[in-house]
């Protein structure tokens, strides 16, 4: 499994915390009991300022497309994905094989 990365948020004196994965999904959200006492309102400043906490560490980390682009990378992924597109153009012609014989069996 390839290592994860998470981002972490957190408001009103770290009775709401929230965590984001690499891609921005939620993966853990955790509010104090305590927070059952705070005014509604107070409550969701509260969720909006550790969300944009956790979304500006998500920011502030080089992403999967910020290395430099080299020739010799660019030939691999070039390569890859001309193995790959070989690979899916013969399970197609060997589908297409298969239902045409079927097609002409009486």
């Amino acid at each position: 499994m390839a290592y994860q990365e998470f981002a972490y948020g957190e408001a009103a004196d770290g009775r709401v915390r929230v965590e984001l994965e690499g891609d921005g999904r939620v993966s853990d959200l955790y509010l104090d009991p305590r927070v059952a006492y705070l005014p509604l309102d107070e409550l969701r400043v509260a969720l909006l300022e550790a969300f944009d906490m956790a979304q500006a560490g998500l920011r502030d980390r080089p992403g999967r497309y910020d290395a430099v682009a080299t020739p010799e990378r660019l030939r691999n992924a070039l390569a890859e994905a001309s193995d790959t597109a070989e690979r899916r153009f013969a399970e197609v012609s060997t589908a297409l094989y298969d239902l045409n014989r079927r097609a002409a069996r009486p």
